[in-house]
């Protein structure tokens, strides 16, 4: 399992065998592990506020850890002995809610003191997925059924979703209003979270099948049947979800048009079983597939192992590993997602720097045009020629070319639409730039200027504004670090000059008398 926090580029997974690692995504090393865990990690979650990192187990104990301070503070437990299979925690980060595979409930803790508040039962097989979304518990199992709990009024269950199969997953999206649950069946159902009604669904079948298993003792027809999602995603706006599971795939669907948009393959890697599209029947016999006989045993003269005895010759890989999505997740920005799997914790990333994409272009949007508006101080129209350009080189020319007093009349008559795109470019820029001062003045008008306006449109400047904050966060963590240095540097400096002065005061009172 792994999870993006939000405010710093890190990625935290868990496994089977009892770590939690945190990596750093845009070195991809692993700068930390705990190791607290007796069982495998099942689930892992970030709170809102990036500092903590919440990890499930099937020890029975569910474990806060502290990323400043890289030590585990808080240890969440039940009265009777149970298996955690996922956790997650609520907007304010203080109600912690875990779910159990053998008693069927939820448990929810106060994150402050540890104390368990409530087990919430009405599921009548696994919990398999949590989300908390306006206030409120979205809960999936296996009894094809996804509960929503008020856990702050503590009424119970509220409202209960019943699904055609068994529930895999439940995610909400970023504003809250929607809920997707996916199904044992490949399907991926919609609903509105207010009216509890279905407002959408994708069929999936098509989009896992691939790869057959040389453990298959059925048809590629029905091999379809066994695949299904196990782990959603919405991006940053909620326009679209990413769906990943028990396949060698990982899907991508318009959320409005419940069409998909890209399959992504996660490796191509044969020594992985479930690779092959199809399986050559020459390797299969009256007694199995040839790949299941143990052959060395005869050539070496050595008697067959007896069936469910797995000790032997350690050196050889007599099973390989089936290739599965375990886990996907979107960044908060939007411009990436990572990926637990078989083959390893992967990561996407959308580059926008190599792509051309111009907007509204015709014969007047031109490298030369915008130059010309620049010379001839026609500032609002050389941005918005490079804006339709869509490139961030000729956007980062006619910035650097606005004196910063006229930057306050230049965002005052841009539209909103150019302003979203401008505050994109800014936010690249940020980085890349060494005009840190002068580029925080054009945020700085554009958040004065249009901040009401981008407020209503938040699902579109959302990802925008996630990459915003990571960028100053990360230029004032720079900074901050130069400037405490420099200060002993200059308080050395001044002592040292200070004292130099002295000196030579003292030396020219001595040479008068």
């Amino acid at each position: 399992k792994q999870w993006y926090q939000r405010r710093v580029a890190i990625t935290a997974g868990g496994g089977d065998d009892g770590k939690v690692k945190v990596w750093s995504t845009e070195t991809g090393f692993c700068y930390v592990t705990f190791n607290e865990h007796t069982a495998g990690v099942t689930d892992v979650h970030f709170r809102k506020t990036g500092n903590v990192a919440l990890s499930a187990s099937l020890d029975g104990t569910v474990r806060a850890f502290d990323l400043y301070r890289y030590r585990n503070f808080r240890t969440m437990t039940c009265p009777t002995p149970v298996q955690f299979s996922c956790v997650s925690c609520d907007a304010s980060g203080e109600i912690v809610a875990a779910g159990t595979t053998d008693t069927f409930q939820v448990c929810t803790w106060n994150m402050q003191t540890g104390r368990l508040l409530e087990l919430l039962s009405g599921h009548e097989g696994p919990v398999t997925s949590l989300v908390f979304t306006q206030g409120m518990l979205v809960s999936s199992s296996w009894d094809k059924t996804a509960r929503i709990w008020d856990t702050f009024q503590r009424k119970g269950t509220t409202d209960k979703l019943t699904l055609s199969s068994d529930c895999t997953a439940v995610v909400s999206r970023p504003d809250g209003a929607q809920i997707a649950v996916a199904t044992l069946n490949s399907e991926i159902t919609f609903y509105d979270l207010k009216l509890s009604t279905r407002v959408g669904t994708i069929e999936g079948h098509n989009d896992l099948w691939g790869g057959r298993s040389k453990y298959d003792l059925i048809s590629a027809a029905a091999q379809k049947r066994n695949r299904c999602f196990t782990s959603l995603s919405y991006s940053a706006d909620g326009a679209v979800i990413l769906a990943g599971g028990r396949s060698k795939y990982i899907c991508i669907y318009n959320v409005d048009q419940t069409v998909l948009i890209k399959r992504f393959e996660v490796s191509r890697n044969l020594s992985y079983d479930a690779m092959l599209q199809f399986l050559h029947s020459d390797n299969y016999t009256d007694q199995g597939a040839l790949d299941l006989m143990d052959t060395d045993a005869y050539e070496h003269g050595d008697e067959l192992p007896l069936p469910g005895v797995t000790k032997g010759d350690f050196s050889k890989r007599r099973i390989n590993p089936q290739i599965n999505v375990h886990s996907v997740q979107f960044c908060p920005t939007g411009t990436s997602w990572s990926a637990a799997t078989t083959e390893g914790l992967l990561t996407f990333s959308l580059d926008n720097t190599l792509t051309f994409d111009p907007i509204d272009l015709d014969t007047d949007v031109t490298p030369q045009h915008m130059r010309a508006a620049v010379q001839g101080d026609e500032l609002l129209k050389a941005v918005v020629i490079s804006l339709r350009l869509n490139t961030a080189t000729y956007v980062r020319e006619v910035l650097e070319a606005i004196k910063p007093d006229q930057i306050h009349y230049i965002v005052l008559a841009l539209p909103l639409h150019h302003v979203i795109a401008l505050l994109s470019f800014i936010v690249e820029l940020l980085s890349s730039s060494n005009h840190l001062h002068f580029y925080t003045l054009w945020v700085s008008g554009i958040l004065t200027t249009h901040g009401p306006a981008l407020k209503k449109s938040s699902s579109q400047t959302m990802s925008t504004l996630n990459g915003l904050i990571s960028g100053l966060t990360a230029q004032t963590r720079t900074l901050s670090t130069l400037c405490d240095s420099n200060q002993y540097f200059l308080d050395v400096i001044l002592t040292l000059g200070k004292l130099e002065n002295d000196g030579k005061e003292n030396c020219g009172e001595i040479e008068v008398f």
